[in-house]
């Protein structure tokens, strides 16, 4: 597949021209004239390789770390994603499943008030997931518009610096 985009541009100017035109002034003037041609050849390449480069990570948490790991911390790769949600709560009961004459609930004192084990803050959570990058010189525009290539729309984030 590489091979259809290698073009030399002077060999075919060189084939096209006919035989008795091959002249080294008419061949330097196509040259010249080849110029921007190739410049805008090897902006396409580049872009390309960005291209195939993109393609080959989706938007999973793994794919997108070892991303932007590749592109901003290559050597350390100290950039990590972690769940934004610290613990999962646990069912227990709901207040309708109670009954009123035979209450299931035991409280450990025997003021009535329950004892929470997690906190709605540690429960819940604004964010979908946290991005941890080192404090290096990192563009933190870059990386966003970078974490937002490959995220879903309707996830959120939040970048940290470790």
């Amino acid at each position: 597949m590489d091979q259809l985009f290698k073009i030399n541009f002077k060999q075919l100017a060189l084939w096209w021209i006919p035989t008795f035109r091959r002249k080294p002034i008419t061949l330097n003037y196509l040259w010249c004239l080849l110029f921007p041609l190739e410049s805008m050849y090897i902006e396409f390449l580049r872009k390309r390789k960005q291209n195939l480069i993109k393609m080959n990570f989706n938007y999973q948490k793994y794919s997108v770390q070892r991303r932007l790991n590749d592109l901003f911390d290559p050597i350390e790769r100290r950039i990590k994603i972690v769940k934004a949600v610290q613990y999962e709560g646990v069912y227990l009961y709901t207040e309708a499943e109670d009954d009123v004459q035979h209450s299931k609930m035991q409280w450990l004192y025997d003021s009535g008030n329950p004892i929470y084990i997690r906190t709605e803050a540690e429960l819940y959570s604004e964010y979908d997931f946290i991005v941890e990058i080192p404090n290096t010189a990192i563009n933190p525009l870059q990386l966003k518009a970078e974490i937002d290539f490959y995220i879903l729309q309707s996830k959120q984030y939040q970048i940290v610096i470790i």
